[in-house]
């Protein structure tokens, strides 16, 4: 029984340990499952905004196709370029523009201040104007300072005339005007932190451009990718992570007592289960003997041996008098006798059987082979000596004898709980008034 015991103890451990292994796999599931939900969600912020920010650049912000329109038309017209050029200069947000004609700067306003870089060769600007020639494109890169030590976005774009290069403009805007425009702050609005960046187009170095407040690892965040041509990236990530704390604790809580429930009701289904199995064991024992009770019987012999077809001795014996005597003397005197009636069948009967306790003072003893006649009068006759009570009442000394039968099996009959009814049943019907001995042989 003890190994039995460790045994399902054992088993039990091993099930609650898959049992909580697999709500911590059911955990993570749901924790990845909020992360991607959270990474979609930025995905398509991210994909709206790199929508946004491409055509501000390309479009509202860039003030240099006005200018490359009209030198298409007539590139050896640059009269009108100084009045377009201070009428856009008189914007807060415009303080440069120039205008290159093959590699050379020829026209820089406002001319007070970069009045010194006309006449300079391309290679002695930011490589964006070589770029722009190369790719023969519209560029934008910032922040970058200029001549005059402020910060701009440089919006430069080629003048082709007769699908040529001839040269092109540039157009510096305010770099906080610019970030202003771009409205990443929409993106903390939302509950993301930002970090917009760009490759240097002269040595690939990564130049931020504009970032959250406080230093942030951007390194797992949701990133997008475009070109001005040269390649910008916007990452974002949720200010309070991808799996926020408190949700985190809730996965956790409820994946722990998801655990503990399954595992409680687990343990309460095998303590009912063992309860039932332990009625279900009493049902069959009798507790004063120890014998088998009369369903116990039925189901553990009739069921199991008797459905064989396996030849038996069936002998049932019978008290006489005895709840009468019971309720004359002590309980432990009951207790006492009854304690022994299986040791006493057990010290008689030699071979292979069971007995049973099937009334208050009635047994029945199965032998499992068939015993001759002389024999069986010989067995009989030596448990009712056996399990012969013998008392005092009042001081008097009182025997209560008891009486037998036996029947074959199947001999007899093929019903094998027929038949140990039967038997007792005559045993009840001929008792003696008296309580001499008796011995009936039930043919």
């Amino acid at each position: 029984m003890k190994r039995k015991g460790l045994r399902g103890a054992v088993e039990f451990a091993a099930f609650s340990l898959v049992v909580i292994a697999a709500c911590a796999a059911l955990g993570l599931f749901v924790y990845g499952e909020v992360e991607n939900a959270r990474r979609h969600d930025a995905d398509n912020v991210l994909a709206s905004f790199q929508q946004t920010i491409t055509l501000k650049l390309r479009g509202d912000l860039s003030q240099t196709s006005d200018f490359v329109a009209a030198l298409k038309v007539d590139p050896d017209d640059e009269s009108w370029l100084a009045a377009s050029a201070a009428e856009l200069l008189e914007r807060d947000e415009a303080i440069y523009m120039g205008y290159v004609v093959d590699e050379t700067m020829r026209y820089a306003f406002p001319e007070d201040r970069f009045a010194d870089l006309v006449g300079r060769d391309l290679t002695q600007f930011t490589y964006v104007y070589t770029l722009a020639k190369w790719i023969d494109g519209f560029v934008v890169e910032g922040p970058v300072e200029l001549s005059n030590g402020m910060q701009a976005f440089l919006f430069i774009e080629p003048v082709d005339v007769d699908g040529a290069y001839y040269g092109e403009i540039a157009v510096g805007l305010k770099a906080e005007y610019v970030i202003d425009q771009l409205d990443l702050s929409m993106l903390e609005d939302e509950g993301y932190l930002y970090e917009l960046w760009a490759v240097s187009p002269q040595d690939g170095r990564k130049d931020i451009i504009a970032v959250s407040n406080g230093g942030h690892d951007f390194s797992h965040g949701a990133k997008t990718s475009f070109d001005m041509p040269t390649q910008w990236t916007l990452s974002i990530m949720p200010a309070d992570g991808w799996v926020p704390q408190s949700w985190m604790f809730c996965i956790a809580a409820c994946s722990v007592g998801f655990a503990l429930l399954v595992v409680a009701a687990a343990f309460m289904a095998l303590r009912i289960r063992r309860m039932r199995q332990r009625i279900e064991r009493e049902k069959r024992i009798d507790q004063e003997t120890g014998m088998f009770t009369y369903d116990g019987f039925v189901e553990t012999f009739d069921k199991a041996a008797g459905g064989s077809g396996e030849p038996l001795t069936l002998i049932c014996l019978m008290v006489d008098d005895f709840e009468k005597t019971a309720f004359a003397i002590s309980w432990e005197a009951r207790r006492c006798y009854l304690g022994k009636a299986r040791e006493e069948i057990d010290a008689v009967v030699h071979s292979s059987h069971v007995e049973a306790r099937i009334g208050s003072g009635a047994f029945v003893v199965a032998v499992r082979e068939r015993i001759e006649t002389h024999a069986l009068a010989d067995l009989m006759r030596a448990l009712e000596l056996a399990l012969m009570w013998k008392v005092r009442i009042d001081g008097k000394k009182t025997f209560c004898r008891v009486r037998s039968a036996a029947v074959y099996y199947p001999e007899d009959g093929a019903d094998l709980t027929a038949l140990v009814e039967r038997t007792i049943s005559l045993l009840e019907r001929d008792k003696p008034e008296s309580c001499a001995p008796a011995r009936k042989r039930q043919g």
